[in-house]
């Protein structure tokens, strides 16, 4: 029964998020896709401070449960890639405003165009790389509790993050055709 609520749900708001943002260009669209891109990355920063690895007696160097910023002052790359991806497309996702507000001549259009294609781009990466560092960071089987979840639901915004950038990139491309 939950799995046919979920599909019903999930066909509806598909519908919705397809027919509103997909088809017809308009400025209002992009800025609220924008805002919602910028809101999802700030949602993930502030996940990247509560703890992602569950504390542990059995395994030694989880002793204490740590977060993504503790895992990024000791020096994981991948973890140092993810954080500056997203502090990049919360920047360009930020910037981006402010170049497509600032004027409204056609440069400053395509300035801002291309930074949120990249900060889309950005989101994107990053939802392939904390798939990447929580596989290596826990292998195996881990029981979870609830102040440990911060990765799990960092990755599911991070999923609907590509849904509105994808969505916000087809914006820009009917901006391009409209003009």
């Amino acid at each position: 029964m939950e799995t046919a609520i979920f599909w019903v749900a999930w066909g509806i708001i598909s519908f919705w998020a397809i027919k509103t943002f997909y088809f017809s260009y308009n400025k209002e669209k992009l800025k609220r896709l924008r805002f919602t891109a910028l809101g999802i990355n700030l949602s993930v920063l502030v996940l990247f401070f509560l703890p992602w690895l569950p504390g542990s007696k059995e395994i030694p160097q989880l002793v204490a449960s740590r977060s993504g910023w503790q895992l990024f002052t000791e020096g994981y790359i991948d973890i140092a890639l993810f954080f500056i991806l997203l502090l990049s497309s919360i920047i360009l996702f930020s910037t981006a405003s402010n170049a497509a507000t600032a004027t409204s001549d056609g440069a400053s259009n395509n300035k801002s165009g291309s930074l949120l294609k990249i900060a889309s781009s950005f989101n994107i990466i990053n939802s392939i790389l904390i798939f990447v560092i929580m596989m290596r960071l826990m292998p195996g089987t881990f029981k979870l509790k609830l102040n440990d979840i911060a990765p799990i639901i960092t990755a599911l915004m991070l999923l609907i993050g590509n849904v509105v950038v994808l969505l916000l990139w087809q914006q820009l491309q009917l901006k391009e055709k409209k003009t």
